[in-house]
Protein backbone atom coordinates (compact mmCIF):
# COMPACT_ATOMS: atom_id res chain seq x y z
CA UNK A 1 0.00 0.00 0.00
CA UNK A 2 3.23 2.29 -0.08
CA UNK A 3 6.73 2.89 -0.45
CA UNK A 4 9.55 4.68 0.85
CA UNK A 5 13.18 5.09 -0.48
CA UNK A 6 13.84 1.96 2.31
CA UNK A 7 10.92 0.45 3.05
CA UNK A 8 7.73 -1.11 1.47
CA UNK A 9 4.67 -0.59 3.15
CA UNK A 10 1.92 -3.91 3.13
CA UNK A 11 -1.43 -4.37 4.46
CA UNK A 12 -1.58 -7.43 6.21
CA UNK A 13 -3.62 -10.18 8.20
CA UNK A 14 -1.78 -11.77 11.57
CA UNK A 15 -2.42 -15.30 11.54
CA UNK A 16 -3.31 -15.54 15.36
CA UNK A 17 -6.22 -13.75 15.80
CA UNK A 18 -7.05 -12.46 11.83
CA UNK A 19 -6.00 -8.66 12.74
CA UNK A 20 -5.66 -6.25 10.23
CA UNK A 21 -2.37 -4.41 10.51
CA UNK A 22 -0.03 -2.26 8.67
CA UNK A 23 3.51 -4.11 8.24
CA UNK A 24 6.45 -1.99 7.37
CA UNK A 25 9.56 -4.03 5.98
CA UNK A 26 13.03 -3.27 5.05
CA UNK A 27 15.24 -5.54 2.89
CA UNK A 28 18.09 -5.98 5.19
CA UNK A 29 20.35 -7.48 2.14
CA UNK A 30 19.88 -3.80 -0.27
CA UNK A 31 20.38 -2.06 2.58
CA UNK A 32 23.99 0.02 1.54
CA UNK A 33 23.81 2.57 4.50
CA UNK A 34 24.11 1.17 8.54
CA UNK A 35 22.33 4.61 9.46
CA UNK A 36 19.30 3.33 6.97
CA UNK A 37 18.42 0.13 9.33
CA UNK A 38 19.48 2.19 12.71
CA UNK A 39 16.31 4.58 11.77
CA UNK A 40 14.06 1.74 10.86
CA UNK A 41 15.10 0.26 14.51
CA UNK A 42 15.18 2.92 16.47
CA UNK A 43 11.26 4.06 14.87
CA UNK A 44 10.07 0.86 16.27
CA UNK A 45 11.40 1.57 19.45
CA UNK A 46 9.87 5.10 19.40
CA UNK A 47 6.58 4.02 18.70
CA UNK A 48 7.07 1.30 21.26
CA UNK A 49 7.85 4.18 24.01
CA UNK A 50 4.29 5.51 23.55
CA UNK A 51 0.88 4.96 24.88
CA UNK A 52 -1.75 7.41 24.27
CA UNK A 53 -5.26 6.64 22.06
CA UNK A 54 -3.50 9.92 19.74
CA UNK A 55 -0.63 8.05 18.53
CA UNK A 56 -0.62 5.01 16.16
CA UNK A 57 -0.57 1.63 18.07
CA UNK A 58 2.58 -0.23 17.71
CA UNK A 59 2.19 -4.59 17.55
CA UNK A 60 5.54 -5.73 17.60
CA UNK A 61 8.98 -5.35 15.43
CA UNK A 62 11.70 -7.77 14.67
CA UNK A 63 14.27 -8.76 11.79
CA UNK A 64 14.39 -12.14 9.87
CA UNK A 65 17.64 -13.43 7.99
CA UNK A 66 16.64 -10.45 4.73
CA UNK A 67 14.16 -8.60 6.81
CA UNK A 68 13.39 -6.16 9.11
CA UNK A 69 9.89 -5.51 9.91
CA UNK A 70 7.24 -3.10 12.27
CA UNK A 71 3.67 -4.05 12.50
CA UNK A 72 1.19 -1.35 13.87
CA UNK A 73 -2.53 -0.78 13.04
CA UNK A 74 -4.47 -0.35 10.11
CA UNK A 75 -6.47 3.17 9.61
CA UNK A 76 -9.25 2.40 7.71
CA UNK A 77 -10.27 6.05 7.22
CA UNK A 78 -7.34 7.79 5.31
CA UNK A 79 -5.62 10.59 6.71
CA UNK A 80 -5.93 14.41 6.82
CA UNK A 81 -4.67 15.54 4.02
CA UNK A 82 -7.30 13.44 1.72
CA UNK A 83 -10.01 15.62 4.67
CA UNK A 84 -8.16 19.16 3.96
CA UNK A 85 -8.49 18.28 -0.03
CA UNK A 86 -12.56 17.93 0.69
CA UNK A 87 -12.68 20.97 2.83
CA UNK A 88 -12.86 20.87 6.77
CA UNK A 89 -15.32 23.16 8.57
CA UNK A 90 -14.14 25.44 11.69
CA UNK A 91 -15.38 22.67 14.17
CA UNK A 92 -13.65 19.99 12.64
CA UNK A 93 -10.63 22.05 12.82
CA UNK A 94 -10.71 23.09 16.45
CA UNK A 95 -11.41 19.41 16.87
CA UNK A 96 -8.64 17.83 15.22
CA UNK A 97 -6.12 20.29 16.51
CA UNK A 98 -7.26 19.40 19.26
CA UNK A 99 -6.37 15.90 19.47
CA UNK A 100 -3.09 16.40 17.14
CA UNK A 101 -2.13 18.33 20.42
CA UNK A 102 -3.06 15.48 22.43
CA UNK A 103 -1.19 13.34 20.41
CA UNK A 104 2.11 15.75 20.95
CA UNK A 105 1.30 15.60 24.46
CA UNK A 106 2.30 11.82 24.72
CA UNK A 107 5.05 11.96 22.33
CA UNK A 108 6.91 15.33 23.81
CA UNK A 109 5.88 13.45 27.77
CA UNK A 110 8.81 10.83 26.85
CA UNK A 111 11.03 13.01 25.12
CA UNK A 112 10.19 12.44 21.45
CA UNK A 113 10.09 15.26 18.55
CA UNK A 114 8.33 14.35 15.35
CA UNK A 115 10.30 16.52 13.03
CA UNK A 116 7.40 14.88 10.08
CA UNK A 117 4.52 16.53 11.63
CA UNK A 118 1.98 16.93 8.11
CA UNK A 119 -1.10 16.24 7.22
CA UNK A 120 -0.49 12.42 5.33
CA UNK A 121 0.83 11.46 9.02
CA UNK A 122 -2.25 12.14 10.48
CA UNK A 123 -4.61 9.14 10.30
CA UNK A 124 -8.06 8.41 11.37
CA UNK A 125 -9.55 4.77 12.37
CA UNK A 126 -13.15 3.71 11.96
CA UNK A 127 -14.43 5.44 14.91
CA UNK A 128 -13.28 8.95 13.71
CA UNK A 129 -10.52 9.24 16.01
CA UNK A 130 -6.95 10.47 14.80
CA UNK A 131 -3.54 9.47 15.38
CA UNK A 132 -0.19 10.69 14.91
CA UNK A 133 1.84 8.46 12.32
CA UNK A 134 5.27 7.67 10.80
CA UNK A 135 8.14 8.30 13.40
CA UNK A 136 10.78 8.03 11.08
CA UNK A 137 12.95 10.81 11.66
CA UNK A 138 11.61 11.50 14.70
CA UNK A 139 14.22 12.22 17.75
CA UNK A 140 14.34 11.80 21.14
CA UNK A 141 15.73 15.26 22.61
CA UNK A 142 18.33 13.51 25.11
CA UNK A 143 20.26 11.83 21.85
CA UNK A 144 23.47 12.08 20.79
CA UNK A 145 22.73 9.54 17.69
CA UNK A 146 23.89 10.63 14.23
CA UNK A 147 21.32 10.08 12.59
CA UNK A 148 19.32 12.84 13.10
CA UNK A 149 22.08 15.37 14.52
CA UNK A 150 21.72 18.99 14.27
CA UNK A 151 23.14 20.25 10.58
CA UNK A 152 20.95 17.89 8.90
CA UNK A 153 17.91 18.88 7.22
CA UNK A 154 15.00 15.70 7.29
CA UNK A 155 11.29 16.93 6.82
CA UNK A 156 8.91 18.23 4.24
CA UNK A 157 9.04 21.25 3.03
CA UNK A 158 5.51 22.38 3.81
CA UNK A 159 5.41 21.96 7.40
CA UNK A 160 9.20 22.26 8.48
CA UNK A 161 10.24 25.01 11.18
CA UNK A 162 12.58 27.63 10.06
CA UNK A 163 15.25 25.82 12.92
CA UNK A 164 14.93 22.74 11.14
CA UNK A 165 15.06 24.17 7.76
CA UNK A 166 18.41 26.03 8.93
CA UNK A 167 19.61 22.34 10.20
CA UNK A 168 19.81 23.47 13.80
CA UNK A 169 18.58 21.89 17.34
CA UNK A 170 15.37 21.68 17.80
CA UNK A 171 12.64 20.92 20.21
CA UNK A 172 8.97 19.77 21.03
CA UNK A 173 8.46 23.85 19.75
CA UNK A 174 9.48 23.03 16.52
CA UNK A 175 6.58 20.20 16.01
CA UNK A 176 4.42 23.35 17.03
CA UNK A 177 5.28 25.40 14.50
CA UNK A 178 3.79 22.45 11.85
CA UNK A 179 1.02 21.81 13.84
CA UNK A 180 0.51 25.69 13.50
CA UNK A 181 0.98 25.34 9.38
CA UNK A 182 -1.59 22.37 9.74
CA UNK A 183 -4.10 24.66 11.43
CA UNK A 184 -3.63 27.13 8.92
CA UNK A 185 -4.68 24.67 6.11
CA UNK A 186 -7.56 23.39 7.46
CA UNK A 187 -8.91 27.16 8.60
CA UNK A 188 -8.52 28.05 5.07
CA UNK A 189 -7.76 25.48 2.43
CA UNK A 190 -4.32 26.58 1.34
CA UNK A 191 -0.77 26.53 2.53
CA UNK A 192 0.41 29.32 4.28
CA UNK A 193 3.59 29.61 2.32
CA UNK A 194 3.52 28.67 -1.75
CA UNK A 195 6.80 28.70 -4.07
CA UNK A 196 8.38 26.89 -7.21
CA UNK A 197 11.12 24.88 -5.40
CA UNK A 198 11.49 23.16 -2.01
CA UNK A 199 14.98 25.99 -1.71
CA UNK A 200 12.08 29.00 -1.96
CA UNK A 201 9.53 27.56 0.31
CA UNK A 202 11.92 27.09 2.46
CA UNK A 203 13.23 30.46 2.38
CA UNK A 204 9.68 31.53 3.17
CA UNK A 205 9.51 30.25 6.21
CA UNK A 206 12.84 31.18 7.55
CA UNK A 207 12.11 34.95 6.29
CA UNK A 208 8.44 35.80 5.09
CA UNK A 209 6.12 37.48 7.04
CA UNK A 210 3.40 35.49 8.94
CA UNK A 211 0.42 34.78 7.16
CA UNK A 212 -3.24 36.28 7.36
CA UNK A 213 -6.33 34.47 8.04
CA UNK A 214 -9.67 35.77 6.30
CA UNK A 215 -11.98 37.53 7.85
CA UNK A 216 -14.17 34.45 9.06
CA UNK A 217 -11.33 33.16 11.10
CA UNK A 218 -9.70 36.08 12.04
CA UNK A 219 -10.09 35.39 15.33
CA UNK A 220 -7.33 32.41 15.55
CA UNK A 221 -4.86 34.76 13.90
CA UNK A 222 -3.34 35.57 17.51
CA UNK A 223 -3.14 31.70 17.86
CA UNK A 224 -1.43 31.38 14.38
CA UNK A 225 1.10 34.19 15.13
CA UNK A 226 2.17 32.03 18.79
CA UNK A 227 2.84 28.98 16.39
CA UNK A 228 4.33 30.00 13.58
CA UNK A 229 6.33 32.51 15.10
CA UNK A 230 9.99 32.38 13.76
CA UNK A 231 11.91 32.22 16.87
CA UNK A 232 11.36 29.46 19.03
CA UNK A 233 11.61 31.77 22.17
CA UNK A 234 8.65 33.66 20.77
CA UNK A 235 6.21 30.46 20.41
CA UNK A 236 3.85 28.21 21.97
CA UNK A 237 5.84 26.36 24.63
CA UNK A 238 4.67 23.40 24.55
CA UNK A 239 1.18 21.11 23.45
CA UNK A 240 -0.41 21.92 26.39
CA UNK A 241 -0.16 25.48 26.23
CA UNK A 242 -2.04 24.73 22.37
CA UNK A 243 -4.91 23.00 23.91
CA UNK A 244 -5.12 25.87 26.66
CA UNK A 245 -5.07 28.42 24.02
CA UNK A 246 -7.85 26.47 21.10
CA UNK A 247 -10.49 25.85 24.01
CA UNK A 248 -10.33 29.54 25.28
CA UNK A 249 -10.88 30.71 21.63
CA UNK A 250 -13.42 27.87 21.33
CA UNK A 251 -15.18 29.16 23.86
CA UNK A 252 -14.97 33.24 23.00
CA UNK A 253 -16.15 32.34 19.86
CA UNK A 254 -18.84 29.55 19.49
CA UNK A 255 -19.60 27.84 15.85
CA UNK A 256 -22.97 27.01 14.65
CA UNK A 257 -22.91 23.55 14.41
Amino acid sequence: IGQGATSRVYLAERGGDRQTLVLKVIDVAHVKEPQVLQRFVREAQLVAAVDSPYVVKFLEHGFTEDYGYIAMEFFTRGDLKQRIEHGVSVNDAINYMLHIAYGLCAIHAVGIVHRDLKPGNIMFRSDDSLALADFGISKRLDETSELTRAGSVLGTPNYISPEQALGQAVDQRSDLYSAGVIFFEMLTGRKPYRAESAAALVYQHVHADLPELPDPVRHFQPLIDLLLAKDPAQRLGSAEDLIDALLSIARAHPQPR
